[in-house]
């Protein structure tokens, strides 16, 4: 409705008033248009469903949606591959089938018999991945295929490397295994190694890889190589040679003639931790490798310094010790790992000079619950005395010593009822009566 202006016909004094203008009766053809198009659209629709007329995005498929359906139990072992919906359900529904086409299944349309069919072609699109909606769910579909493919393969080579056992023909795989150590792991300088019941010498060498001579050189205290104790620690290298402490007055060149040692492994060993002859320090254990104890080839030392032969020949020995009695001989019963006494005592006052037996290089000198002080001496040939029970010992290891050289002084140390000199020979590790070797 709008206001116009009309002159004023009938006013004497003239001019323009302001009317209302008629009001419009709106036209009724849109309703009756709209409801014209829902019949139609109603119609058609019937149509579809009496006709069977196929309405689809392709040509002889059809969109299934994920909702369940039901088919006929003859059926059942083909909708393991596809599901066959009814064309009415697409048509009123298209919209939720794209948006959910991740999980949704191409197929054939009902076959005209009516029965619910799936044909080969069908069947090879309904086992594929779905690709309809985005490219991203196949990308990611076979990302995840790649993913557990690799993990398997993973797990299969860590399976098979726990699996695969040390080669028995590596020495240095087995002490690493006997010692729990990586694969590749960096050996030490030496090993302890406990005897186990029906060990000898050289079974303990044959499993490690070396030489029965290395395991005897290393273990002074082995009387009987073929009588080990159960429990018995053994000081064992990684490989063949002699583990020796840096003594004072000690050079690289002295040690490696002295033991006939290989100079450039020795120095090239890892745990030796040197490269050159100036590095080795007193109290350093080094690993002299291929060295051997029972060459003792005499150099000279700070404590003898005339030349001694480099000749060997068979010790000949002789006690230099001034002496009271014996008071108990080799042979007769004891409670030690031997079961025997191994040596003599003799018995003299403390602080009476003992002197060495034969020439050679004194291989110990230390402290002992059983010996107490103690010295041994190598006098190469497989041949070595020990002196026991000392009170003072005068010697270090390494050292060259002649024959009656100073060594100790008579004690009472260690496992000792009185005042006595303990003394054995050892022939290829195993103690003989010192009576039947003695001049």
């Amino acid at each position: 409705m709008s206001r116009i202006a009309q002159p004023l016909a009938n006013s004497r004094f003239g001019g323009w008033v302001l009317v209302e203008s008629p009001r419009r009766r709106p036209a009724d053809g849109g309703q009756q248009w709209s409801l014209m198009i829902v019949v139609a659209a109603a119609l058609v629709a019937m149509a579809a469903v009496v006709f069977d007329i196929r309405i689809s995005p392709g040509r002889d498929t059809a969109i299934v949606l994920p909702s369940p359906v039901s088919v006929d139990s003859t059926e059942a072992a083909t909708a393991t591959q596809g599901t066959v919906v009814s064309p009415a359900n697409t048509a009123t529904e298209p919209a939720v089938a794209a948006s959910e086409s991740t999980t949704s299944t191409l197929v054939d349309p009902p076959a005209p018999s009516g029965r619910e069919s799936v044909s080969p072609a069908s069947t090879q699109t309904a086992v594929a991945p779905p690709t309809a909606a985005t490219g991203r769910d196949s990308s990611e579909s076979t990302a995840t295929a790649a993913a557990a493919a690799s993990e398997q393969a993973a797990s299969a080579t860590a399976e098979s490397e726990v699996a695969a056992p040390a080669s028995a023909d590596d020495p240095a795989s087995r002490i690493r295994e006997y010692l729990g150590l990586h694969a590749g792991a960096q050996l030490p300088v030496s090993f302890s190694y406990e005897v186990q019941p029906g060990d000898t010498a050289s079974s303990i060498a044959e499993r490690f890889g070396l030489e029965e001579a290395t395991v005897l050189f290393n273990n002074w205290d082995i009387y009987n190589p073929h009588l080990l104790t159960p429990g018995q620690l053994l000081q064992l290298p990684p490989v063949n040679g002699l583990v020796y402490t840096v003594q004072p007055g000690d050079t690289f060149d002295v040690l490696m003639d002295r033991y006939l040692a290989d100079r450039d492994a020795t120095l090239g060993y890892p745990a030796n931790e040197i490269s050159s002859p100036q590095q080795i320090f007193v109290g350093q254990r080094l690993l002299l490798v291929h060295g051997s104890a029972s060459v003792a080839t005499p150099v000279t030392s700070t404590a003898s310094p005339s030349q001694p032969t480099a000749t060997w020949t068979e010790p000949q020995f002789v006690l230099y010790l001034r002496y009271d009695k014996i008071s108990d001989y080799f042979g007769s019963p004891r409670g030690n790992a031997i079961g025997y006494h191994t040596g003599v005592d003799y018995i003299a006052p403390v602080g009476e000079l003992v002197g060495a037996a034969a020439a050679g290089v004194v291989s110990v000198a230390t402290w002992d619950p059983s010996y107490g002080n103690w010295v041994e001496i190598d006098h190469g040939g497989g041949y070595r005395s020990r002196y026991a029970h000392l009170d003072i010992i005068n010697v270090r290891e390494g050292q060259w010593v002649e024959a009656g050289n100073y060594v100790g002084t008579v004690g009472n140390t260690g496992n000792s009822s009185g005042a006595h000199l303990h003394f054995e020979i050892i022939v290829n590790g195993e103690a003989v009566n010192p009576l039947a070797w003695l001049n």
